[in-house]
């Protein structure tokens, strides 16, 4: 870090301060991406259990730093494209904070501008000081603050929100209480032990359960009522079987201390820690390769001398149901199936997302999967492709993740195809591999899918 911003952990509490106060901690280019990559690494970080967002001097943060914003008028196209580029970073920041699987708090002592509201607003908490003030002002210099509107919107009531945003008026702690911008009003000597309190409550309970909880919580807030109750009714479910909800539960009747995993745990029973992704054992391999029956491949190539075809061929060879995702070949059919331009318009259930595109864009591939409901099982990352961060998003909502190895080359080696074929298939054996009567190569137990 370049010291623009600050981190201290300690007992399971990650606490970031905001740190240019000469700008009133603007969100520069530079915070923004500093921000953002602490986010990332702490949501991947198994020792960190709650976020807190901190600024020193007397403001959280003034928002978009505006001398960054005139200074590219003189692009060739008066900045168009680089305030595009700076709205959809502060986009990406903002659903991080809101997509984390640990819970963030924001610890407010001084005002919070624009953009810096839209922070306030995106946390899942908020503790101000009795002298933090709050305000959107970007209506008084012509320039209305309609990406922290957003945020807004989804925290205060409409009229509230309107009135913030059409005034530009500051408001001071207790009428953002009032509001619901923030959860409670402190003096401002006892503000950082009172969020350290509650950040401390937080961490004290299974992390499984809080990120279970939290992911529900901005699912169903986007869904219709019957849907809503039908999606966290099987969150629930899945909650029950999760091994912190069995200890839990008993250590309630038993009246005795939890004694939290915090492990992930689907409703087949098994755990899903965090994973090494420099090497798989070929016992992970194959369950993964065992439980899932339908597959969505990202990246489908009609050409049939790309690997992505090949592939596909060869998994519904093999008797998994393949859904081929290419938006621009949304509604053709290739290799028998229909194909779909994106995860979310596939009509039944997915286990395994392959993910044929290359590492940066499998983030917002596993972030499209992540939105689907109910969640599937698997991400798999071709071979080449891998993207740490969006592995740690995938586990810490309790999802398995392969990345940089093929399906096709896995299921033969474990199979004992390669040995068959002259391949190292991993199989310590000089016998040439059964095969059924029909003359067909046995599969490896996963039960009715096709020989080889």
């Amino acid at each position: 870090m370049t010291g623009l911003l600050l981190a201290v952990a300690e007992a399971g509490v990650l606490r970031l301060t905001l740190n240019d106060p000469a700008s009133r901690n603007s969100l520069s280019e530079a915070m923004m991406a500093e921000l953002q990559t602490a986010l990332e690494a702490a949501a991947a970080d198994r020792a960190v259990r709650v976020i807190v967002l901190a600024a020193t001097g007397p403001a959280f943060s003034s928002g978009h730093n505006l001398k960054e914003i005139t200074a590219r008028r003189q692009d060739a196209d008066k900045g168009a494209a680089y305030f595009a580029t700076l709205f959809d970073s502060c986009a990406r920041l903002m659903m991080q904070v809101v997509k984390s699987p640990k819970p963030v708090i924001a610890e407010v002592a001084g005002l919070a501008s624009a953009a810096g509201c839209q922070l306030v607003a995106s946390c899942d908490l908020a503790v101000a000081a009795d002298t933090a003030r709050f305000c959107t002002p970007g209506v008084n210099i012509g320039l209305f603050c309609s990406t922290p509107m957003v945020a807004l919107a989804r925290n205060l009531s409409t009229k509230h929100a309107m009135e913030m945003l059409l005034t530009g008026d500051v408001f001071d702690a207790q009428e953002a209480y009032r509001m619901g911008l923030v959860n409670r009003v402190v003096p401002a000597n006892a503000l950082s032990e009172t969020v350290s309190g509650l950040a401390g409550k937080i961490a004290s309970k299974s992390m499984a359960t809080v990120r279970t909880g939290k992911h529900a919580f901005y699912r169903q807030l986007d869904l219709p009522l019957e849907e809503a109750y039908a999606h966290t009714a099987r969150v629930m479910t899945e909650n029950l079987l999760q091994r912190d909800a069995e200890e839990g539960i008993s250590a309630f009747i038993g009246k005795r201390p939890p004694q939290w995993t915090d492990e992930p745990q689907r409703s087949d029973g098994a755990v899903y820690p965090a994973m090494n992704h420099d090497s798989y054992s070929p016992d992970l391999i194959r369950s993964i390769l065992q439980s899932v029956k339908t597959i969505a491949l990202v990246g489908a190539s009609s050409n049939p001398v790309r690997p992505s075809y090949f592939v596909l061929k060869y998994l519904l060879d093999k008797g998994y149901e393949v859904f081929p995702v290419n938006p621009g070949l949304a509604g053709q059919e290739l290799l028998g199936r229909t194909v779909y331009g994106s995860l979310k318009d596939i009509p039944k259930p997915i286990d395994m997302v392959d993910i044929f595109r290359n590492s940066e864009a499998a983030g917002p591939i596993t972030e499209e999967a992540l939105a689907l409901d109910p969640l599937p099982k698997v991400i798999w990352m071709q071979l080449s492709v891998r993207n740490d961060e969006a592995a740690a998003r995938a586990e810490a909502a309790g999802l398995q993740v392969v990345m940089n190895r093929c399906p096709k080359m896995e299921y033969g080696k474990l199979s004992g195809e390669w040995a068959w074929v002259g391949g190292h298939s991993g199989i310590i054996s000089s016998r040439k591999q059964a095969l059924h009567e029909s003359g067909k190569m046995q599969s490896l137990g996963l039960g009715p899918r096709k020989g080889y």
